[in-house]
């Protein structure tokens, strides 16, 4: 048995979520069950029974210690073997408490600045290197999984069918994560319906919790043109990814998303935790960076657009360099980690 302790919620973001979920679904096709802890029930979806045996929701977060002790109880009236943690506040203190269960685990990391006692740690940020880690590692077996090629996406990616890198633009994607978008989605919209092609078609991907829904359906009747269509948790989002030429995003996990599916991106940051990855792809040439959204005008991201809709080879270079650091095989990868780790105990 595997337990997951994950954080999501409209503010922090549902990426952790949609990133457990998915390890979780590929650890029961290797033969593991697994338990979610954290997340409210009502973020549960009817698939989600079929490989998550149980959901325990945890409504406060009272203290790293009390959290860690709740989770320890947990795992050993679960039997479970190993724990997987997507939660960025797990700190020292939380850790120390695993550590004295005999307890262990998988840890998701995006900074390298944080004290780990983790057994497996994972970060995808295309420019972190095992150095970064020299610091703050605490055990000495530890392994790093460093890179995109353990990013974890839905099991739909890859899509099937790719088109080809280049591509003319006629559907821009615009898609700032599964909670609440801060404004990112009407800004984007507001700005680039002024100012694109009138052939271009806008495909919104936003996510059941994302509180300004209601305001964004209304914008979108009342200055939309019929150019704007607005899915709210689309059933395949790898398919529409894949129908688009380009991306207006937020840094978050869909990056890596929208890479597999060769789509140029333009990113804005709506969370501090999303800063470091998007320049890293941004340096990597696989996207432009305009930083975070509230330093980002209008006249930025029209500029930053128009310069990838003038410059085929420059979108070509972007998706094949994309293409090249994500293959969408990061669950498998994790999961077989993980499974290796759980029959040496």
């Amino acid at each position: 048995m595997i337990i997951f302790r994950c954080n999501a919620s409209p503010e922090v973001g549902l990426g952790h979520l949609v990133r457990c979920r998915a390890l979780a679904q590929e650890l029961k096709r290797q033969g593991e069950a697994c338990v979610m802890v954290g997340p409210p029930k009502a973020y549960a979806n009817a698939q989600d029974a079929v490989f998550i045996e149980d959901w325990i929701e945890v409504e406060t977060w009272t203290s790293s210690a009390q959290d860690a002790a709740q989770l320890v109880a947990i795992a050993r009236d679960k039997q479970g073997r190993f724990a997987v943690l997507d939660d960025y506040r797990v700190d020292a203190d939380y850790q120390h408490v695993l550590n004295a269960s005999g307890l262990h685990w998988l840890q998701f990391d995006g900074t390298a600045e944080k004290p780990l006692w983790a057994d497996l740690v994972v970060n995808a940020n295309p420019a972190v290197r095992a150095e970064d880690y020299a610091e703050v590692l605490n055990k000495p077996a530890a392994q790093l999984l460093l890179g995109p090629g353990y990013a974890v996406m839905r099991a739909e990616f890859p899509p099937a069918a790719l088109r080809a890198a280049g591509r003319v633009i006629e559907r821009v994607l615009v898609a700032f994560g599964g909670g609440d978008d801060r404004g990112g989605i009407e800004f984007a919209l507001s700005t680039l319906i002024k100012n694109a092609p009138v052939n271009w078609h806008f495909v919104v991907i936003s996510g059941g919790h994302n509180p300004r829904n209601p305001q964004l359906a209304g914008w979108i009747e009342t200055h939309g043109q019929g150019r704007v269509s607005l899915l709210i948790n689309p059933d395949n989002v790898a398919t529409v990814m894949a129908g688009c030429d380009l991306a207006v995003m937020a840094g978050g996990t869909s990056i890596y998303e929208a890479a597999v599916c060769r789509l140029p991106m333009v990113l804005i940051a709506i969370a501090d935790n999303q800063i470091r990855p998007a320049k890293a792809w941004a340096n990597a040439g696989a996207a432009l960076f305009l930083g975070s959204l509230h330093e980002v005008d209008a006249e930025r991201l029209r500029l930053a657009v128009s310069k990838l809709a003038a410059a085929d080879a420059l979108r070509r270079d972007m998706a094949v360099k994309a293409a090249e650091l994500v293959d969408g095989k990061g669950a498998q990868r994790l999961a077989s980690k993980v499974i290796e780790m759980v029959s040496t105990e």
